[in-house]
């Protein structure tokens, strides 16, 4: 399994699309071998999160989330392991630069695993300057139109300027350029709908 996520998820960014209206992202539907998105999401429940919220400065926010890369975060499954191995090697790294067009050598690499339950959300925001290019790879198990929770791509800070609709849809992942105009916002899993669950990559100046 670890030598088919270094070869397949490379390969899998380099065929993606970047669309560049209002700003530059790419959905990818089907990012992950087979199997190994319903083996990371059946275990997900394994990770300790921290609640989050907050609700009184430009960016708002409630959701659970935990970093994988500080401290001694035990990972719970071989699975998991291969996943972050994949995520850690110079060819995903190289892909994402060549996807991009944002060079990404020598940059700091985090991973962080999300969640949002019923009533959390992610106010429209652009990201920290210092923050070049974001995965994101959901891991929500069972997702089913009407369930919510979806990335809404903005043109401006106006919610209702959404352009597109991203579904968390499991095995599923999106590709976020930062830039002065890159308005994004997560909306709340409706209340009967599934957790909104995903581990993202992030590189930083």
């Amino acid at each position: 399994m670890l030598a088919t996520l270094h070869d397949q998820l490379p390969a899998v960014v380099r065929a993606a699309t970047m669309t560049t209206t209002p700003w530059a992202y790419a959905y990818l539907p089907e990012t992950l071998p087979a199997g190994v998105a319903p083996g990371l999401a059946r275990t997900f429940d394994r990770f300790a999160l921290t609640r989050c919220e907050q609700t009184d400065q430009d960016k708002c926010y409630r959701f659970g989330t935990a970093a994988l890369d500080e401290g001694d975060v035990a990972l719970p499954t071989e699975v998991w392991q291969s996943f972050v191995d994949a995520l850690s090697g110079a060819a995903y790294r190289d892909a994402m630069s060549e996807l991009t067009g944002v060079p990404l050598a020598g940059t700091r690499r985090t991973l962080s695993v999300w969640e949002y339950d019923t009533g959390d959300w992610l106010a429209p925001h652009v990201d920290k300057e210092d923050k070049l290019v974001t995965q994101i790879f959901y891991l929500t198990e069972s997702w089913r139109d009407g369930d919510a929770g979806r990335l809404l791509v903005l043109a401006t800070a106006d919610p209702s300027s959404a352009v597109a609709a991203l579904p968390p849809r499991l095995g599923a992942s999106a590709i976020l350029v930062r830039s002065d105009s890159s308005w994004h916002a997560v909306e709340k899993p409706a209340v009967s709908g599934t957790k909104r669950r995903s581990l993202t990559v992030t590189f930083w100046r």
